[in-house]
């Protein structure tokens, strides 16, 4: 049986999720008993296991930073031309995703000038959306908007403090998906928790959802 990790909480219903980090989590109600546990791992263990596999299917192979390496930006895919320049920065030319950087630059400050860029895309690219939605929903406009490195979430949002955080990464998915993943935050404003009303809120103004969420898993 598929290790899980489990979680107890005040909730009525169990939450089972397969992160991308390959990660089973199980969220039970507090005084749920470990033959219930059990019984739920056991009954979705065909579903755990297509997860995973899936999310294995995904796993991108590290990067080097090297001339002829695919660059992903907004669900299209360049490729990464370096050259060495005594001005650096990155610009799209093209095929290409030219990254500039002076002479003896090692990956660990090429990935710096590269998302450096990247960042400030993202926060151009996301604020546009994010703006959008927040008109259309007519919601009040969020205090802040973090766009960092997550390992295990596209996004997150505190309803509370009013901030969103965004996975810099979503900047190399189809502009459809970022779409979803804001539009899903936001959410959080009026919904807290996944349920039922949750999703009739994302689906009113986004019917494609789904299809949309899925963009998310398919490889670069």
């Amino acid at each position: 049986m598929q290790h899980a990790k489990v979680i107890y909480k005040d909730i009525k219903n169990m939450i089972l999720k397969v992160k991308p980090s390959l990660e089973v989590v199980l969220s039970v109600p507090r005084g749920t008993s470990q033959k219930e546990i059990d019984y739920i791992l056991h009954k979705r263990q065909a579903w755990i296991q297509k997860a995973l596999q899936r999310f294995q299917s995904t796993q991108i192979p590290p990067r080097e930073l090297t001339s002829g390496e695919d660059i992903y930006d907004l669900g299209r895919r360049y490729r990464l031309k370096v050259i060495i320049s005594s001005s650096e920065g990155v610009r799209i030319e093209g095929e290409f995703l030219e990254l500039r950087v002076r002479e003896g630059s090692d990956f660990r400050h090429r990935e710096k000038v590269l998302k450096a860029w990247q960042k400030q895309r993202a926060r151009e690219c996301f604020g546009e959306i994010l703006n959008h939605f927040i008109a259309l929903l007519d919601f009040e406009p969020i205090k802040i908007l973090r766009i960092k490195e997550m390992k295990t979430r596209w996004g997150s949002c505190n309803p509370k403090k009013s901030y969103i955080n965004l996975n810099l990464r979503l900047i190399e998915k189809d502009k459809r998906a970022i779409e979803y993943v804001i539009l899903h935050e936001l959410a959080h404003l009026k919904h807290y928790h996944h349920d039922k009303a949750f999703y009739d809120f994302v689906a009113l103004y986004m019917p494609d959802w789904r299809e949309r969420k899925m963009k998310l898993l398919e490889r670069l």
